[in-house]
């Protein structure tokens, strides 16, 4: 047996490496089992190693080799790439790993002076999941949120409300004539207050891919009465939130509107 395990090693050291594309087995488990399912074979590997000459040496994570209801651990071992195909070289057991064309490998294993076990078909190949959980989740800006507004509003008129909205990382002193750093569908919520916190309206909609909304209110003469009122706005865009409140002013008769930003 020791005989045939020479011989076998001595072929495969000079398989001319040219013809072959590398073998890919960094960061991979390889599952493998015989066609009775007696032998299963499990091999796990890390990312590869580099020496001072730039020659690549696999990582063997952990492996074991199961044979009926009797596991052996693959430790202490080598490996090394040849072409499609590699070998691991344990104390107690060696692997030989042809590869095909198809990307599989043909796996042959033999105990070191023992028994050379039947051909193992492979199961399974798959990339290791990465340790680290990946968050896809998009991060948040911060907004800067400009507002414009009629300051004053006569009865039988419309009182306008502008709204831009930027990422301060982008344009950290937007102008609102701007459109850089602009964010788009950001959720826009307006409540129009009296002084004494009772509705009068509310209104909603969502940023345009200028970073811009527009929303208005028509003061009816006799319906809305004149004075001071609070304007809420709440801008929300994926878990980032602006909000701000000011006053303006309606006015109880119907001469022409006297307004400004």
């Amino acid at each position: 047996m020791n005989g045939l395990i020479v011989i076998l090693l001595f072929s495969l050291f000079f398989v001319p490496v040219s013809v072959f594309a590398i073998a890919d087995i960094e960061n991979k488990t390889i599952v493998a089992d015989s066609e009775s399912s007696d032998i299963v074979l499990t091999l796990e590997f890390g990312e590869n190693q580099y020496t001072k000459s730039q020659r690549m040496i696999p990582v063997l994570q952990s492996g074991s080799l199961a044979i009926g209801d009797s596991i052996m651990e693959i430790t202490d071992s080598r490996t090394k790439i040849m072409g499609n195909s590699f070998v691991i070289h344990s104390e107690n057991i060696l692997i030989y790993a042809k590869g095909l064309e198809n990307g599989d490998f043909l796996i042959n294993s033999y105990l070191i002076g023992g028994t050379q076990f039947e051909p193992i078909k492979l199961s399974s190949i798959s990339q290791e999941e990465a340790s680290e959980e990946i968050n896809d989740k998009p991060i948040s800006p911060e907004m800067i949120v400009l507002i414009r507004q009629d300051v004053r509003t006569f009865w039988n008129d419309v009182y306008d409300l502008e709204i831009k909205v930027f990422d301060k990382t982008i344009n950290p002193k937007p102008q609102f004539y701007q459109s850089l750093g602009a964010i788009d569908q950001a959720d826009i919520n307006i409540i129009l207050k009296n002084k004494i916190g009772e509705e009068l309206t509310q209104f909603s909609g969502k940023t345009d891919s200028r970073g811009y909304w527009d929303g208005n209110y028509f003061v009816q003469q006799n319906l809305v009465p004149g004075g001071t009122y609070i304007v809420e706005v709440n801008v929300n865009y994926l878990d980032a939130s602006n909000f701000q409140n000011f006053e303006t002013f309606f006015v109880a008769d119907t001469r022409a509107s006297d307004s400004s930003d």
